[in-house]
């Protein structure tokens, strides 16, 4: 990990930020059940994900690895206090994707998915992480970890939670790794499965 730094996003990166998650998150299991294509999921992924970004930069953390100042990884967290989302925030995302979403395919079952993960979404006090993303050519170096570590560590020192939902079900067994547990998995009708996972701090020693 000596050729990565890890840190706070500074706002004028956002936009790296934003193509490397989206380059991470390609293919995927959700996007893809909205998207007609391959290609379109590709160019859904930013308008998208940039939103998601957007609203953790403006109402929680986002941390990213960066080499020789390009993003190569990012953890985008939301502080406690702010899931739900409010009203005007949901709108701003919603307005974001709404162009994307228009011109896909499956937009009944899709937004009926997400509406069950909302109503799930834990009302303890917790950190929550919607996105975690690594370029697919920096994979396999640590780098997600080093990305999860800060917050995770702080976590435990405060005494709270944290959550996240993942599409992938690779993505279970690595977030196991970390603490995390499968509380629920939502699946609908001809959507893809999301699994719901929590972590509980870990005492000090």
């Amino acid at each position: 990990m000596t050729e990565f730094e890890i840190g706070r996003l500074e706002a004028g990166s956002l936009p790296m930020a934003i193509a490397t998650t989206s380059r991470a998150f390609w293919p995927d299991p959700l996007f893809g059940h909205f998207a007609r294509d391959v290609v379109q999921e590709h160019r859904m992924l930013p308008t998208f994900l940039g939103a998601l970004l957007r609203d953790a930069a403006d109402h929680g953390e986002i941390w990213v690895a960066t080499r020789d100042g390009v993003v190569v990884g990012s953890a985008s967290w939301l502080q406690p206090g702010t899931m739900p989302r409010t009203r005007s925030r949901e709108s701003r995302i919603t307005r974001a994707c709404a162009s994307a979403l228009l011109t896909g395919r499956n937009r009944r079952s899709g937004l009926a998915l997400l509406s069950a993960v909302e109503r799930q979404h834990p009302t303890e006090a917790h950190w929550y992480l919607p996105l975690l993303g690594i370029d697919p050519k920096w994979q396999g170096r640590g780098i997600g970890t080093a990305l999860l570590n800060p917050k995770l560590r702080e976590c435990d020192a405060d005494g709270l939670p944290a959550y996240l939902e993942t599409q992938k079900p690779e993505n279970v067994p690595y977030y196991e790794r970390f603490g995390f547990r499968v509380t629920d998995v939502i699946e609908l009708p001809a959507t893809p499965p999301i699994w719901l996972m929590w972590r509980d701090p870990k005492p000090l020693e």
